[in-house]
């Protein structure tokens, strides 16, 4: 599915990440966790920001398992011009306590009205990821 915005969980704590994509989101989810591979070891590196992916960096900094296959298409949008202001609905509604919230989207705050009435519209779905057993879950 393309112009998504999807949401990621922790599997042993109640926090999640909420991000956009353009692309096949099979493909993005795909590069989250290879980025939790790349980046477990002991030796790698230990600052939030040396991993892409806020959910890799939880996991490896607690030891926590990450939902890969367990992840949310919360909506679609027709355009990917939408997925900004569509993102920012998510993170100001939903409060994802993994995202970097210097990362995120900015949009003018003339939009903030709208962003309940934007995040009404979402529908969780699962996103239908199948990744293999052995990576998926560590």
């Amino acid at each position: 599915t393309l112009n998504v915005i999807y949401e990621i969980t922790c599997n042993n704590c109640p926090v999640s990440y909420n991000g956009q994509t353009f692309r096949p989101i099979h493909k993005c989810i795909t590069e989250h966790e290879r980025d939790y591979r790349l980046y477990q070891s002991p030796e790698g590196p230990s600052d939030q920001f040396s991993n892409k992916s806020a959910a890799a960096h939880h996991s490896r900094t607690t030891g926590h398992s990450i939902g890969w296959n367990n992840t949310s298409i919360l909506t679609h949008t027709k355009s990917s011009r939408h997925l900004d202001l569509t993102e920012h609905a998510a993170i100001q509604t939903r409060k994802p306590s993994l995202n970097r919230t210097e990362a995120a989207p900015l949009c003018s705050p003339l939009w903030n009205p709208l962003l309940p009435k934007i995040a009404s519209t979402f529908r969780p779905r699962p996103a239908g990821i199948s990744l293999p057993s052995t990576t998926s879950v560590q």
